[in-house]
């Protein structure tokens, strides 16, 4: 009766298991010097999940963010979405991969100027290979009535808004956040993790969030510690605290 329980529950995690690094290393070099930066890092992303990433400078966090996007290949292990080894394909299946299934939030927002709020978010479902609604994507951010506004006309934090929602007009199976506060202040900043909240509440979205700041932590279903290239504690949320509740800083 045990054996058939675990076998159900072994069932039921691969199935939820939208992303999986098994044994992953990352190694550069330079000249003669070899630096390891990932050592043996395991984890799996489970769908419709807030991951938020912590570590101190040069703990390896951004490339641990790198190697799971496929930005940056992993010097050995295996990169397993939806069962196939993204390890092992060629760099333009890596490409498409991306573009097909993948959403980016950059500190940096990479906003087209001569383009208003709604024509923003178009470019990016015109990215994507699923049809969604550019208006109800806006909505949830919050920017309905500034859908018609130029980005010189927004702040700090409306056009990181836009910049979520057109990564979300991809409809991505998973978003990737790189200090997507970093340049922000403390009431702005909430705004923009309420959206992403709201965002994987709504749409479901996975969410992979690499930060510095430990208040973010708490509005994540799991926090990831790394350190010297290690996932060395992970932090289940039994309960995630709504962003405007969090301590910044």
């Amino acid at each position: 009766m045990s054996k058939k329980k675990d076998n159900k529950n072994t069932k039921n995690d691969k199935e939820e298991n939208l992303l999986e690094l098994i044994d992953i290393k990352k190694t550069y070099k330079l000249g003669s010097v070899e630096t390891e930066v990932l050592n043996g890092v395991n984890l799996k992303v489970k769908k419709s999940e807030i991951i938020v990433i912590l570590g101190p400078s040069g703990s390896g966090k951004t490339t641990l963010l790198n190697i799971l996007s496929g930005l940056d290949r992993p010097t050995s292990g295996s990169i397993l979405f939806n069962g196939k080894d993204l390890a092992k394909v060629s760099e333009s299946k890596i490409t498409k991969f991306r573009k097909d299934n993948l959403g980016f939030i950059f500190q940096t927002y990479n906003l087209l100027e001569h383009l208003n709020v709604r024509e923003n978010v178009l470019v990016g479902s015109k990215l994507g290979k699923n049809k969604v609604d550019i208006d109800e994507i806006i909505k949830v951010v919050g920017l309905t009535r500034h859908k018609k506004k130029y980005m010189h006309e927004l702040s700090g934090g409306e056009q990181q808004r836009v910049s979520i929602a057109r990564a979300l007009a991809k409809n991505p199976s998973i978003m990737f956040a790189d200090e997507p506060t970093g340049a922000l202040d403390e009431k702005t900043g909430k705004v923009v993790l309420k959206c992403l909240v709201d965002a994987n509440n709504k749409l479901g979205t996975t969410m992979i969030i690499v930060t510095h700041n430990p208040g973010i932590a708490q509005i994540g279903d799991r926090v990831l510690h790394v350190n010297s290239g290690n996932i060395d504690k992970i932090i289940i949320n039994e309960k995630r605290v709504d962003p405007k509740e969090i301590p910044w800083g």
